[in-house]
């Protein structure tokens, strides 16, 4: 049967470190770049949501004058 020495074994654990570590470092890499663009994500669709409000806004206060100068228009 394949032995292993104590050399062998110290160079498994140091890949092995080595592999763990890499990993860990990619991963957190890929979690960060992934909360990033959520986060624009999530401040353009706050952006846009705040512009459809104004829109709304400036829409809704059309609608007024315009329903108050047809009021004054059938008054004269």
């Amino acid at each position: 049967m394949f032995e292993m020495s104590t050399l062998d074994l110290i160079l498994l654990a140091a890949a092995t470190y080595l592999a763990v570590i890499t990993l860990v470092r990619l991963m957190q890499r890929r979690r960060e770049g992934i909360i990033k663009d959520l986060t624009e994500e999530v401040e353009l669709e706050q952006q846009r949501l705040k512009e459809e409000r104004k829109k709304e806004k400036r829409r809704k206060m059309r609608e007024q004058i315009e329903q108050q100068q047809r009021s004054r228009r059938g008054a004269a």
